[in-house]
């Protein structure tokens, strides 16, 4: 992933280990299943049962690379305790993958936890769970899997993760609380970046990944407008502050400063689905308020996320960027193929205006699980049955011109 035209770009596929192969039993996910708060996921889709096929498949259809999760809570469902047919089944996961010409970016924490470490060890808001468990964790990971990865995601979507789970009570553990969401944003961060500094003993590549909406005001009140400024700290400052001055900077937190790291991403991974609109109470809504929703609620607009390129470029400078993950919850194919064409149309101008975008990864690419919604809706380039719909005709096409050129 080195930003020229052709082969070194990279054309990626991403998906959660809950939507690939369902949630693990361990997992904390697995208890809001259990309780009847989340549809069942069972067997994701289905990637578990035949994963070289699909691999095979995604590569014959032009995919240079994956971002594959492996779940945390699968391989140590209690603590200390390894289940080594779970650690093989990732080796051969990651050996099909290359042998179907994929590289693949490991993700090693992707919204679920295993329970134990989230509930009996408090998770990373102890300098322990950070420093011990997750940092063990982390460790096992580049033992067992380095020579197989074209590169390292540590943590997807730290501040995402935090907001969800203990600001939107969307996950687990389904709090509604500012003053812990920011806590939680702040300890993933350092996470994530823990993660990093113990990855840096090797030679393959990290990736952040950091889940960006552009904010805007609701209406012309002055609450509105601080809301957007907070919401604009915390989604955008508070790691690419990181980055360019060593500090995390998520609002309502004591600053963490450490000079390592500004140099701790090789590659920055941008999940961007649609801007938003923040009130004067703080909630987000879908921007414009009149505009056409997907099934999760947001208003996807592919202009949009050439804005949010163009502006990390400004804050990061010559940074190689990514976008880790673009896609759109309906069952309107049509609507898919449009947005997706307008989507890879933004990536093109960027590059044509000099910034340094060095990959694509669609989210996903086969239909599955989702997290709030179930199986009621569809995300993937392919069906359940791996029918191929126009989007991913239209991706290929874009593959083949791209390399062609």
């Amino acid at each position: 992933m080195d930003g020229h035209t052709g082969p070194d770009f990279a054309w990626g596929w991403t998906a959660d280990s809950v939507a690939l192969e369902g949630v693990a039993p361990a997992a904390d996910w697995s208890v809001w299943e259990r309780e009847g708060r989340a549809h069942r996921s069972g067997e994701g889709c289905g990637f578990g049962i035949d994963f070289r096929a699909d691999l095979e498949l995604l590569a014959e259809w032009g995919f240079t690379h994956c971002r594959l999760p492996v779940e945390w809570a699968r391989v140590e469902p209690e603590p200390g305790r390894l289940d080594h047919d779970a650690v093989d089944r990732y080796l051969d996961m990651l050996a099909a993958a290359r042998d179907a010409g994929l590289q693949t970016w490991l993700v090693l924490q992707n919204t679920t936890l295993p329970g134990w470490f989230a509930d009996d060890e408090g998770g990373w808001s102890t300098r322990q769970g950070r420093t011990l468990w997750w940092a063990r964790w982390v460790d096992r990971c580049g033992e067992w899997f380095s020579d197989r990865v074209a590169g390292w995601v540590p943590v997807e979507d730290p501040v995402g993760w935090a907001v969800r789970s203990r600001l939107l009570a969307q996950r687990p553990p389904g709090r509604r609380s500012t003053a812990a969401a920011m806590e939680a944003a702040q300890h993933g961060l350092e996470a994530m970046f823990e993660a990093c500094r113990l990855l840096r003993s090797g030679s393959q590549p990290i990736m952040g990944v950091f889940g960006l909406h552009t904010v805007f005001a609701a209406d012309q009140r002055a609450d509105s407008f601080a809301w957007q400024g907070w919401w604009d700290r915390l989604l955008w400052q508070s790691w690419t502050s990181a980055l360019t001055d060593g500090e995390i900077t998520v609002p309502d937190r004591p600053i963490v400063a450490r000079e390592e790291f500004r140099e701790s991403l090789d590659v920055v991974g941008v999940c961007f689905d649609a801007p938003v609109s923040v009130d004067q109470h703080g909630h987000l809504g879908p921007y414009p308020a009149a505009a056409r929703c997907d099934d999760s609620g947001l208003a996807p607009e592919p202009e949009e996320l050439g804005r949010a390129l163009a502006r990390l470029a400004d804050m990061l400078g010559d940074v190689p960027l990514a976008v880790a993950g673009a896609g759109v919850s309906t069952a309107d194919e049509t609507w898919r193929d449009q947005l997706l064409s307008r989507t890879l149309d933004q990536v093109d101008a960027a590059r044509a205006d000099g910034i340094n975008v060095v990959g694509f990864f669609a989210d996903t690419a086969v239909d599955g699980y989702q997290w709030h919604l179930g199986r009621s809706s569809a995300r993937g380039l392919f069906d359940r049955d791996r029918n191929p719909k126009d989007a991913a005709f239209t991706l290929r096409d874009r593959i083949r011109g791209i390399e062609a050129g």
